[in-house]
């Protein structure tokens, strides 16, 4: 069994804590440096790390869920110690950064997995193989959105600087997803719109392929709320979805505010835990060798587009995407 342990005790180390603990005994350790980290081993169960060192000598894997502006060090560290490493997304706040957790990863011969978790959700996975089988034919248009609530009142993701605020956050889902679908991506216009703290960014991506992706997010629902949708129109036929509509598929919704939540809101998880799908994905191809549905170049290339959507924003200019 690979021992996997755990840096951060925000939101997401929490989110994948419960996932973990799906296969009681995988997740043992966490590096915990401080009295709220130390709090977080109790509460999970976990043996807690005062020392990155300790840590290393106690872990096979690495999962990361700490701040974007953290992930580069951590991971290089991770790396440089011989441990595989999950990351959380986005792989890093910048390119440069994202190409150095790449080399050392590639230099330290371990394998890295970046946690783009939409291509878990079911929905999203489904309407994938249904493109993957011709049922739309040649996808044309994408129109994909997420609406969440702002981050917390003191949260660091509301430092843009450090977070890359909404297409860091929020809209590097669906550009991700966009990328799997339609393909490699040649420019980006985007425009943004700020109002007493709720931001939304529009961008419109266009594909290497002649597909055109529309996408839309924010932060700018009510409390706790968290909204999505997706609409795939090919040469053939269309795919929509959307998580206000009941339908087969898990819909998300709305969850409370928790003590532990330092970001936006997050969809409701239902059965079906696509967090606990991508961490034991990527667990069990280090076992199998197997390819992972997301490798380090397809986060790249997904921090690439939201980097790119920020500076079109910025510019009010179309941008062409960095290879």
């Amino acid at each position: 069994m690979r021992r996997v342990g755990l840096i951060g005790a925000g939101l997401m180390g929490t989110v994948h804590a419960q996932a973990w603990a799906q296969r009681p005994g995988v997740l043992d350790a966490v590096y915990a440096p401080d009295d709220r980290a130390r709090g977080f081993a109790a509460r999970q169960g976990l043996t807690p790390y005062a020392t990155l060192d300790d840590f290393w000598s106690a872990v096979d894997v690495v999962d990361l869920c700490t701040p974007t502006p953290t992930h580069a060090e951590y991971a290089v560290q991770a790396a440089r110690a011989g441990k595989h490493v999950i990351c959380e997304k986005p792989l890093a706040r910048t390119l440069e950064e994202a190409d150095r957790v790449i080399a050392a990863c590639r230099e330290g011969g371990v394998r890295l997995f970046v946690a783009h978790v939409l291509r878990f959700f079911p929905q999203y996975r489904l309407a994938w193989q249904q493109v993957q089988a011709g049922a739309v034919g040649e996808p044309r248009v994408l129109r994909l959105g997420r609406m969440s609530s702002p981050p917390t009142a003191g949260s660091w993701l509301l430092d843009e600087a450090q977070s890359g605020g909404v297409p860091l956050d929020l809209l590097i889902h669906d550009l991700d997803y966009a990328r799997w679908i339609a393909g490699n991506v040649r420019s980006v216009s985007a425009v943004q719109a700020r109002r007493e703290g709720r931001v939304t960014v529009h961008a419109t991506l266009s594909h290497v392929s002649g597909a055109i992706t529309l996408v839309e997010g924010g932060w700018a629902a009510p409390p706790g709320v968290f909204r999505t949708h997706l609409d795939i129109a090919g040469t053939a036929g269309v795919i929509e979805w959307t998580s206000d509509a009941p339908t087969p598929w898990q819909a998300h919704g709305a969850v409370s505010v928790t003590p532990e939540q330092d970001g936006a809101a997050l969809p409701e998880l239902g059965a079906d835990d696509p967090y606990a799908a991508e961490l034991w994905h990527a667990y069990d191809a280090l076992d199998s060798g197997a390819p992972f549905l997301i490798e380090p170049q397809d986060a790249r290339a997904s921090l690439a587009l939201a980097l790119a959507v920020i500076r079109s924003s910025e510019s009010g200019q179309p941008v062409v995407v960095e290879a």
